[in-house]
């Protein structure tokens, strides 16, 4: 399958872009393998930035350095997925550490998504957000594929950062011709329906990348206009 994807990054109505994205895009024995994520620096604490940044930072590396060799020697799931648990095990411990001795506390929601050929691999941790679109017979179906961690609509119970060690949420599944993954920030989705999001996002009106910008784009200037001040992060995934 191929592969059409494009990304969203804005920092709204904020001082500074707390969101981090990343979106890696290579091809291993003929099969497109992607990584893509979104991480969110937690509103309140210190230098969100620079924890989303770390996290992300992390997640690549090890795509680069582990995640695409595990993929060439088709190791199963259970194993990539306990690779990227590790990673980020390490990465909490890191920002840990670089907490203490700065004296601050300091967090970030991710989630992160692995494709290779027709599967996929999912880490989650806080309230970042991966949808699916698909068309039905008669509709168009949207699906979150990821649970909140949140107590109320603003108290974060899981993120990568200077806390205890909570881990992440791991599935994976199957990934089909002419469906539509979107991972994204709270500041993208705050103000939009998931209604919204499937009739913007549907497979059939993503041809190209400048198309899904557009969409990407009318989605989050609708946001604005409701009030959104939040920083605005999205990736598109169309598989072709």
């Amino acid at each position: 399958m191929e592969i059409l994807s494009e990304i969203y990054w804005d920092k709204g109505m904020r001082e500074s872009n707390q969101d981090s994205v990343s979106f890696q895009q290579v091809s291993i024995c003929g099969k497109k393998a992607v990584l893509a994520l979104v991480c969110d620096g937690i509103g309140g604490l210190q230098q969100g930035e620079t924890a989303s940044g770390f996290a992300a930072e992390r997640m690549t590396e090890w795509f680069y350095t582990e995640g695409i060799r595990m993929l060439q020697k088709r190791k199963g799931r259970k194993k990539i997925e306990k690779a990227g648990l590790r990673v980020l095990y390490h990465c909490n411990e890191e920002m840990g550490r670089y907490g203490e001795r700065h004296g601050i506390k300091l967090g970030s929601a991710m989630t992160a998504l692995l494709i290779s050929g027709k599967r996929y691999v999912l880490w989650h941790s806080g309230d970042t957000r991966l949808y699916r679109v698909r068309r039905g017979i008669r509709k168009i179906h949207i699906r979150r594929l990821t649970k909140d961690h949140t107590a109320d609509s603003r108290t974060l119970l899981r993120c990568i950062g200077s806390f205890s060690w909570k881990e992440p949420d791991v599935s994976g599944g199957k990934i089909r011709k002419n469906q539509v993954m979107l991972l994204c920030t709270d500041g993208f989705r705050n103000k939009i329906s998931e209604a919204q999001i499937g009739e913007a996002l549907q497979p059939a009106f993503l041809q190209s990348r400048e198309q899904i910008g557009r969409r990407l784009e009318e989605l989050a200037g609708y946001g604005k206009r409701h009030g959104e001040t939040d920083n605005i992060s999205a990736i598109v995934i169309k598989m072709c």
